[in-house]
């Protein structure tokens, strides 16, 4: 797969599962690289998580389908497909944790240039069996000229 360096503008938040209002935000802007691979678009970039530590980022989306790949602190391995609940693994200082993932909406926009575009992953997130809420997972990234 050929990659281009890129900017990625990368907004998280997540919903309450009890409540309308959003319950945390944050948003990071990083230095990564973006690719596409067959009818796939990837984006693979680093973050810090805050108190926690560095994070190396893999997001994949086609289609009506996702996975959100997280090494290094706090790994996660999340595949999501619009519709159906899904499982995946959160490792955490206690130990490796099942999630199970229903997307709402995985959708990827690219300009005609293919210099730009975003990606927005929408799902509700349920840890050990228990609702943590919905994740609303914007991805902004423009080409490094």
């Amino acid at each position: 797969m050929k990659t281009r360096d890129a900017e990625i503008v990368f907004i998280s938040r997540m919903n309450d599962p009890d409540e309308l209002k959003c319950q945390q935000q944050t948003t990071t802007v990083v230095q990564g690289k973006v690719g596409e691979s067959g009818s796939s678009l990837y984006l693979v970039f680093s973050a810090k998580i805050a108190d926690v530590g560095q994070a190396d980022y893999t997001i994949r989306v086609g289609g009506n389908e996702a996975l959100i790949l997280r090494k290094g602190a706090l790994p996660m391995r999340q595949p999501l497909m619009v519709g159906q609940i899904v499982a995946g693994t959160y490792d955490t200082a206690y130990g490796r944790m099942e999630t199970k993932a229903a997307a709402e909406t995985i959708d990827s926009i690219i300009d005609a240039s293919g210099d730009s575009g975003s990606i927005r992953i929408v799902y509700a997130l349920s840890i050990q069996g228990q609702s943590v809420g919905k994740m609303v997972l914007d991805y902004h990234y423009k080409v490094s000229l």
